[in-house]
């Protein structure tokens, strides 16, 4: 399958490169390249080659993605191919090599590619990880650590004895371990995407695959009681209103009851008669 692959990719680079340069290249107004010369063919097929051995491995390690790990060397590949295009001038030949497979044809095969391949690299952020064609110290430490936690979880999946409580308890300090360094240097845009499809991998089969995540009950309890609260403020706001109303409510029968008694009052007082 992979060298199907390959055949694929490299078959449609050098086709299309073809088409779009026996269409539309001249060398000046008089005269047409039908031919390429020797060292601009054999260029040409070597550059497409690589990009096509380029594109297989990115698309085969795209997950997990160790694409600045294990096509470092396929992208500097592309990248000689490329620079040898742009210093290639054949002196006893009419033809600019150089010109004809970068600048004159319309789709700008061989450039686009070589953009595609930066361009990818660039999203990968391989720079950052990489001194030369291997890891940086700080890349480095995270890969250990990630192969520390990865032999200690292996040991227990591969013992059936062991039970994933285990795994938990035995592998927690790699766990805290790996996290903690890549924390203390990822604000400094350290690292590329190996590194962080690695971590958060690691933390996703943490928490949801082997069910390790330890809750914080502190935490929790803060929450419930705030919830609480925001739940009976309502409750408390109108049972508080209920008791004003009600204390309203007897003063005002309080105060009936006095005006009731005081104006009896006074009327029997007037039905009196003095006599003189």
């Amino acid at each position: 399958m992979t060298k199907i692959v390959h055949f694929f990719y490299t078959y449609l680079f050098y086709f299309t490169a073809k088409l779009s340069l026996a269409s539309n290249v001249s060398i000046s107004s008089t005269a047409t390249i039908d031919v390429l010369p020797d060292g601009c063919q054999n260029l040409l097929q070597s550059f497409a080659n690589e990009t096509a051995k380029f594109t297989l491995c990115v698309v085969t390690n795209a997950r997990p993605i160790t694409v600045c790990e294990k096509c470092v060397n396929e992208f500097n590949q592309v990248f000689k191919r490329y620079e040898e295009i742009q210093k290639l001038h054949n002196n006893d030949s009419e033809v600019d090599c150089r010109a004809v497979l970068t600048n004159i044809d319309r789709l700008q095969v061989v450039y686009a590619s070589y953009n595609y391949v930066l361009d990818m690299w660039e999203k990968a952020s391989c720079k950052l990880c990489l001194n030369g064609t291997v890891f940086n110290d700080k890349t480095k430490g995270v890969m250990i650590r990630g192969d520390n936690l990865d032999e200690c979880i292996s040991k227990h999946i591969n013992n059936t004895k062991l039970s994933n409580s285990s795994l938990c308890a035995d592998c927690k300090q790699y766990y805290i371990n790996l996290t903690d360094y890549y924390n203390m240097y990822k604000n400094e845009n350290t690292f590329c995407m190996d590194v962080v499809d690695l971590i958060n991998t690691t933390q996703s089969d943490w928490s949801y695959k082997f069910k390790c995540h330890e809750s914080n009950y502190d935490s929790e309890w803060i929450l419930l009681v705030i919830s609480a609260i925001v739940l009976l403020t309502p409750v408390l706001f109108y049972f508080i209103n209920w008791l004003v109303s009600q204390e309203r409510s007897n003063l005002l029968l309080s105060q009936n009851r006095w005006h009731q008694g005081f104006t009896n009052n006074a009327a029997s007082t007037s039905g009196y008669v003095v006599i003189s």
